[in-house]
């Protein structure tokens, strides 16, 4: 054999070898591939489509998942105690409770006391500071925008019915939207703007409602839909605000709530008692027991709610929070219609229809 076919047989050795090693670690790759994916399916990683989708929630989505029924279950209670305190007599004299100001007072403190124990416990636990490095004026900003926010749709509620509040306290959106793209130059599709456009239309429609229509006890005024307006605009400033103050300092949940709701007490309290309106409200409540006990229930669902609120800002986002919330109005409504006899015209049902089906 010469020396020539030697170099020959000897490189198409190497070349064989070479096709033989490449065709075993593509046998291989795809084998573990399989392997890996088999695994994944046993432990349930892999997404199956229709129902088996349920069962295979990734952790962000099982949260939402466990904040939306936590606020649902407690803001819907919490809807049903608000109608009733304003519109529930306590007293064979037709006495209501008409102190706004003084229950979101009560409301703060609760908010605040509970975030409170929730972040000493915190504390004794860990022994680190739980009480954040955010700059106090970022708190008071925020605790003004969500007070404000609550003081105008509390204040609505003696100019409008309750279904009429509730559903536009659903349009929510629209300033989240705003404010996306005014402040932070978000851009949408036109697909969102179509869904903005029914929720309003919804509402616009929900809101009219003929002269010989019955409402002796049903009324709507100009000014209650003003203050409506203007309690969405103060909500669309609440949450991207608190997306700004989580993305610079990193509060955790009960941080942002418990320094909103402080700062939110402290300032109505104030006003409360320059009114005269603390006094007053306070002896209502020695007066009437069953009042007492609303305003507790009240405060303390309020309380409950606001953890879900505050972990769903902190750990997904404001724009699902928001979702979460219109969502839940629709119950709020039915639950609303049927305990208090509102009376609901067809144009109205349709309303509510074409608001729901662009939420």
């Amino acid at each position: 054999i010469s020396y020539s076919r030697l170099c020959v047989f000897v490189s198409n050795l190497l070349r064989l070898r070479s096709s033989f090693l490449k065709c075993a670690w593509h046998s291989l790759s795809m084998d573990s591939h399989r392997t890996v994916e088999s695994k994944r399916e046993a432990m349930g990683d892999v997404k199956k489509p229709g129902i088996f989708r349920f069962f295979t929630l990734s952790q962000t989505e099982l949260e939402i998942l466990f904040c939306a029924l936590g606020i649902y279950g407690c803001y819907l209670y919490y809807g049903i105690l608000h109608e009733k305190l304003f519109k529930r007599s306590y007293s064979p004299d037709d006495q209501h409770w008409r102190y706004s100001l003084l229950l979101i007072a009560f409301q703060c403190f609760t908010n605040a006391c509970v975030a409170a124990i929730v972040l000493l416990f915190q504390r004794a636990r860990d022994g680190k500071n739980v009480y954040g490095f955010v700059p106090i004026w970022k708190y008071a900003l925020m605790a003004v925008s969500y007070l404000l926010a609550m003081a105008f749709s509390f204040e609505a509620l003696h100019h409008m019915t309750y279904p009429m509040q509730a559903l536009g306290k659903s349009c929510k959106m629209i300033p989240v939207m705003l404010m996306g793209v005014l402040v932070r130059k978000r851009k949408y599709r036109w697909n969102d703007y179509l869904i903005v456009l029914m929720i309003t239309t919804g509402v616009a429609i929900f809101s009219y409602r003929p002269q010989k229509a019955d409402s002796s006890h049903q009324h709507t005024t100009p000014f209650g839909i003003a203050l409506l307006f203007l309690s969405l605009f103060m909500d669309g400033l609440v949450g991207p605000y608190q997306e700004k103050i989580v993305a610079e300092h990193s509060p955790s949940t009960h941080q942002l709530m418990f320094h909103q709701n402080l700062w939110a007490c402290l300032i109505t309290f104030v006003i409360v008692a320059v009114k005269g309106e603390l006094i007053e409200g306070i002896q209502f409540l020695i007066d009437h027991p069953t009042a007492r006990t609303d305003v507790f229930l009240f405060a303390l669902v309020s309380a409950f709610g606001q953890n879900f609120i505050f972990y769903t800002v902190r750990n997904v986002s404001a724009l699902a929070c928001t979702m979460i919330t219109t969502t839940r109005k629709f119950f709020t409504i039915l639950l609303s219609i049927i305990m208090y006899d509102h009376r609901i015209l067809p144009q109205q049902w349709f309303a509510i229809i074409l608001v729901f089906t662009g939420i």
